[in-house]
């Protein structure tokens, strides 16, 4: 794996892991709102699409299918490691 797919994964772990935590922490107070949702869904968004930027356009969106899976990956090994034994393949840091 290249360098620069290294840092994408590893943005896009950060972000995940950082916008659930803060859902976490949201969800004891109490209900989480459509908007609170929204504004940690954002905010994790940001951090992808701004290491995207340094692409071309076209690369950009021939990225974007990995991205997405990416994004779902680590959206299910953090929950799954939070509710359950980590992944075989890699335990969680």
């Amino acid at each position: 794996m290249s360098t620069e797919t290294d840092a994408l994964q590893r943005t896009i772990r950060a972000s995940v892991r950082d916008m659930l935590d803060a859902y976490r922490l949201q969800a004891q107070a109490g209900p989480v709102t459509d908007k609170a949702l929204e504004e940690s869904l954002f905010r994790a968004s940001h951090g992808v699409v701004q290491s995207l930027v340094p692409y071309p356009a076209a690369e950009r969106a021939a990225l974007l299918p990995n991205v997405v899976r990416l994004l779902l990956a680590a959206f299910i090994e953090d929950v799954t490691c939070s509710h359950g034994p980590p992944h075989k393949n890699e335990e969680r840091k």
